[in-house]
């Protein structure tokens, strides 16, 4: 213990004569006539490195590049401002930003949206966000999860959003479509998100009243561009007690070519920190990453990026509330993803957008209900898109485009003497033609009216969704009014079972918003109203579409990047009064993923002195109904509160590597997420239950990422 004491204390000494000896970037940031801008973002481009700019403008901090760097600056309102220097001739700097006038597309995106990284002044951080929230665990939707709006279900990890359930978010990677998101895991064990934070530039999250160039969402959009072509070449891999793997890019002059493999085992982890299940085989996966990108004009981009995940694993148990005695679960899925698009900018300030993406997800599951059962699901999509966007005058930008969603859906069951008892398939296909027209008012007021038309093949049916948005702009206050319909598909699992007169579920949004942005503080407040029509009911085994519901209530959200050095903190609070009549719904309830309060607050603290960034997450939220058969009614009973409390470290060993550690629920609390019942009583009338509970009730994670030729050490996952 004593040489370690010694070891750790030499190692600090280390970096503290390393550092006092670094160079030091200073200057001063005024406007263009001359006042002093506190709040500004500096950073060095590319790295962890920089720092804000006080209530004189004035900023300082030390970095350990010793060459040329690209030094960025932005604040909201003001072009970002670039300089590309050696660090030794950026001592003393003066640097005037130069006021932007807001532009159309800016207005739209902001309106019940938030940006990681393009926000007010992280532009160039964006995966940094993410993996620096201290809930995030490096997952993109864990970190969303820290926003207000969301829902805490802890037993799968995907995004529920304001009332609605996880299949009312859709993602979009570069505009495209994404069938299935997540990686599959166990029963009760939470999903993360299958793409890598470094592979995007920016991440918006609209909570509602999106553009109608998004469909098939009722609740929340989550579009996700990739980086441009990577202007160098760069290499590294990481390494942890339960993953190993590795990528990079190789830079042309017009164009990279990325790739990026990681391979993960819990099987160690689980001998050290075992969990509550018992594994035949530990849970594994596979996946993969690569994308070539190219510029062939000054005015063209095109992309072409593909992923494949493979996951496995062999869960031993009973299900004692079924009376199903003990099993081998065996699950392997296949989930594959391309997606090619190109963006060009023609004649007369036209740009146009050609995307086509395809997903295929193949999941068998072997002991699916009883001992040698077998269970096998394969859904594909191809999602086909074409848009143009055209600023006519200033105030006047149109954009129009036309989408086609083909998709297939298989599913095959074989009994435990192997005969077949279910072949169901189907194809459904959907047709759509969107229409933005953003227009600009007066000084200040801004409208957006714009309409999707939609035609379904399931039903032979057409459905038109029209969104209006109003937005006021001053300088540092924003006020918005939304209207819009959404339509979305019932799921597969709906349209392969008997239903009559099915249609596509409908929700529609009313949202009215404010936002104050003032030196670094960011102060944001949104109430709004859904209400839900159209929604599948099942009734005598047959699904119609007279169910229906509502959820209101409101967000406000405060962050903080200016008022204590070096500090970034949030806080939220969300209220939720959701209800519904559908599924198997005998009346209409309150939804089992829906808690009426949740709460979070989030630090982010960066100590200089031994290059170490510290994330805290406490999440909160009230207790989630379920329905305990034992009691009169239905959906009759209100579970415990939830708390977490998570945190992650950040060291920066040097320049070119990382460590990374974090860990979920540092209180060890055992949040339950509702409870489980018998379909039948026992003898003496009573239904037997269990809580529902995470697979775990920490989760503790090290990983070492290592540069092996770049100049910023998180890059070794980016692309």
């Amino acid at each position: 213990m004593r040489l370690k004491m010694i070891l750790f204390f030499a190692l600090l000494l280390t970096f503290q004569q390393g550092y006092s000896q670094q160079p030091v970037i200073s200057g001063i940031i005024t406007n263009y006539k001359g006042m002093p801008i506190e709040g500004a973002n500096i950073y060095i481009t590319g790295s962890l490195e920089g720092t804000t700019s006080g209530k004189d403008g004035r900023f300082s901090f030390a970095t350990t590049y010793t060459g040329s760097v690209t030094l960025g600056v932005s604040y909201i309102g003001y072009k970002d401002y670039r300089l590309t220097a050696r660090v030794t001739e950026m001592g003393t700097l003066s640097i005037i930003l130069q006021s932007q006038d807001k532009n159309l597309s800016e207005v739209v995106v902001r309106a019940s949206t938030f940006s990681l990284g393009k926000s007010r002044t992280l532009e160039k951080l964006d995966a940094l966000d993410v993996v620096m929230t201290g809930s995030s665990n490096g997952d993109i939707y864990g970190a969303l999860m820290a926003l207000p709006g969301t829902q805490k279900v802890g037993e799968d990890g995907k995004l529920y959003i304001r009332g609605g359930d996880n299949r009312e978010t859709q993602t979009f990677i570069d505009g495209m479509h994404v069938l299935n998101p997540y990686s599959i895991t166990a029963q009760d064990m939470p999903a993360r998100g299958r793409f890598s934070p470094f592979l995007f530039q920016g991440i918006n999250f609209s909570l509602g009243g999106y553009e109608s160039e998004f469909g098939q969402a009722l609740s929340a959009v989550l579009p996700m561009d990739t980086k441009d072509v990577a202007g160098s070449t760069k290499a590294g891999v990481n390494v942890s007690p339960l993953s190993i793997g590795g990528g990079g890019s190789v830079a042309f002059k017009k164009s990279s070519l990325s790739g990026n493999v990681n391979y993960l085992n819990l099987g160690l982890y689980n001998q050290f920190l075992p969990d509550r299940y018992t594994w035949k085989k530990p849970y594994q996966s596979i996946s993969a990453e690569a994308q070539y990108k190219t510029a062939p004009g000054p005015r063209s981009l095109f992309k072409l990026y593909t992923a494949y995940d493979r996951t496995a694993f062999i869960r031993t148990f009973a299900d004692t509330l079924n009376d199903v005695p003990l099993r081998d679960f065996n699950l392997h899925q296949d989930n594959y993803y391309l997606n090619a698009t190109l963006k060009t900018k023609l004649r007369h300030n036209t740009r146009l957008f050609l995307g086509a993406a395809f997903s295929y997800v193949d999941s068998h599951y072997g002991s699916a209900k009883f001992q040698g059962d077998d269970y096998r699901q394969k859904e594909n999509e191809w999602h086909i898109k074409a848009k143009l966007e055209r600023t006519i005058v200033p105030a006047y930008r149109l954009s129009t485009g036309v989408e086609a969603y083909l998709k297939g859906y298989q599913t095959v069951y074989h009994d435990t003497v192997q005969q077949l008892l279910q072949d169901r398939q189907l194809n459904n296909q959907l047709y759509a033609a969107f229409v933005d027209n953003q227009i600009r008012l007066l000084h200040g007021l801004y409208a957006n009216v714009s309409g999707r038309l939609e035609y379904t093949e399931f039903n032979h049916a057409w459905n038109l969704s029209p969104r209006i948005s109003l937005n006021y702009l001053a300088d540092k206050f924003q006020v918005s009014a939304i209207y819009g319909k959404y339509y979305q598909t019932p799921d597969n699992t709906v349209l392969a079972a008997p239903h009559q007169d099915l249609q596509q579920s409908l929700a529609t949004h009313y949202i009215l918003g404010a936002s104050w942005d003032f030196n670094g503080r960011l102060l944001k407040a949104e109430a709004y109203y859904k209400s839900y029509d159209q929604l599948e009911l099942l009734r005598q085994q047959v699904y119609t579409s007279e169910g229906y519901g509502k959820s209101a209530g409101f967000d406000i959200y405060y962050s903080d990047e200016t008022s204590v050095k070096r500090l970034k903190y949030n806080v939220s609070y969300s209220f939720n009064d959701a209800a519904r009549l559908y599924r198997d719904f005998p009346v209409m309830s309150t939804p089992l993923f829906a808690s009426r309060h949740n709460a979070r607050m989030s630090f982010k603290y960066h100590f200089p002195l031994i290059k170490t960034y510290a994330g805290f997450t406490g999440t909160y939220a009230s207790g989630r109904p379920y329905h305990n058969p034992n009691t009169p009614g239905f959906i009759n009973a209100i579970d415990k509160a939830y708390f977490s409390l998570d945190a992650n470290l950040t060291f920066l060993l040097s320049p070119r590597v990382i460590l990374y550690t974090s860990m979920g629920n540092l209180t060890g609390r055992a949040n339950t997420y509702g409870y489980r019942y018998a379909p039948l009583p026992d003898s003496k009338g009573v239904y037997a239950g269990e809580p529902v509970m995470a697979s775990r009730s920490r989760f503790f994670y090290l990983g070492l990422f290592i540069s092996l030729k770049s100049s910023s050490a998180y890059d070794v996952s980016s692309f």
